[in-house]
């Protein structure tokens, strides 16, 4: 769900080596090292801004707070961050991530220039995220390579190759908790009587009670036929609810949808019975596109809610979107270790209801992380 996007991020952010020691990284770039082998690139370079920053924070675990950052990281060789903060910040921004040679971006010819000098005369760089830079900063990066190296999108690669590793699974389940414990929040406020912004503000103050780096939220102002951010008109509680929370708490993304009315709704029992049948058949090597069939089957006669966007979930992590979106026309399946945020739901002329859950993809089957309250 795109939801505002706060300012500035707060919360926990510093590199928590206890759960995810250094050669957890180690494991991680010998893998980007091999997709440079098959690319022949010299150099991957990553860019993450404070809105997206999945693959800057899989490969470097920084997270930028403000503006972006650029991960420089050579086939042989040191690996380097640029951060467009000033150098008074650069103490704090180190704490942030295993790599030593942290520099300010406001110092762009020192920091980036010689970097590339110690690559060799001339050859190819891949790039990640490069879709997401600004053209003021992609003209700068030009510029520095001039005509000695050849950029090469290494988007497609990389996805390949990522997985969910256990101590991320360890991550995603603490996102989780925060996320619950938000969640809670937000349904018993709207319970004892507050209008959905109260309650909203509820569950948000509970999930940075518990150092959640961001906390983003939706609410319904029709009885659940659409959901909309936050206004501030702080209108009176209605009788059906239809919210939405999502935190992210040590880099990682946990989201719930929460449906509530004041009395029996046919509509919250389809939705639950569609959100059923996504967790019986949730497995590895299943088709994402029969996974959706048999939500939609057990949902009945309703369209899916149009705010899910022809969804009934997507795999969730590092960002709040990492694809694999389960939709009818899908091709993909389902792997050992994904997580998936799954979400089941439709309206009608009374209003409308989306039931979820966070699964991860075991061997077996499928694991529940946590489930909308």
């Amino acid at each position: 769900m795109r939801t505002v996007q706060p300012c500035t991020m707060i919360g926990a952010y510093a590199f928590d080596q206890d759960r995810v020691p250094r050669d957890e990284f180690q494991i991680r770039i010998a893998a980007l090292n091999g997709v440079m082998d098959r690319m022949a690139c010299k150099a991957v370079l990553i860019y993450g801004d404070a809105r997206e920053h999945s693959e800057l924070a899989y490969f470097t675990n920084f997270i930028p707070r403000h503006r972006w950052a650029l991960a420089l990281l050579p086939r042989r060789g040191d690996v380097r961050l640029l951060i467009s903060m000033s150098s008074r910040d650069m103490p704090a921004q180190r704490l942030m991530t295993f790599i030593p040679d942290v520099l300010s971006a406001w110092t762009w010819d020192k920091g980036f220039d010689p970097w590339l000098a110690t690559l060799g005369p001339d050859g190819d760089i891949g790039t990640l995220r490069f879709d997401l830079m600004r053209p003021a900063l992609r003209e700068q990066v030009d510029g520095s390579l001039s005509n000695r190296f050849r950029l090469v999108a290494a988007d497609a690669e990389v996805t390949a190759l990522r997985r969910t590793r256990p101590r991320e699974i360890s991550l995603v389940r603490a996102a989780c908790e925060v996320a619950r414990v938000g969640a809670e929040a937000f349904a018993q406020a709207w319970h004892k009587g507050a209008g959905a912004e109260t309650a909203a503000l509820a569950g948000e103050r509970a999930a940075r009670g518990l150092a959640a780096q961001d906390v983003r939220t939706l609410v319904s102002f029709d009885a659940g036929r659409t959901l909309a951010p936050f206004r501030g008109t702080f209108a009176p509680r209605e009788g059906l609810l239809l919210g939405y929370i999502a935190v992210k708490h040590k880099g990682y993304w946990a989201e719930s949808f929460l449906s509530a009315s004041d009395g029996p709704s046919d509509i919250h029992t389809r939705a639950q019975a569609g959100l059923e049948a996504a967790l019986r058949l949730a497995a590895p090597g299943i088709r994402a596109a029969d996974l959706h069939a048999d939500a939609m089957r057990a949902l009945g006669p309703s369209p899916l809610h149009p705010v899910l966007g022809s969804s009934v979930g997507r795999r969730i992590g590092f960002s709040a979107h990492d694809g694999g979106e389960l939709t009818a026309d899908a091709t993909h399946v389902l792997d050992t270790g994904d997580v998936y945020a799954l979400h089941v739901g439709a309206r009608d002329v009374q209003g409308g209801a989306i039931a979820s859950a966070m699964v991860t993809i075991t061997p077996h089957g499928s694991e529940v992380l946590m489930r909308a309250p």
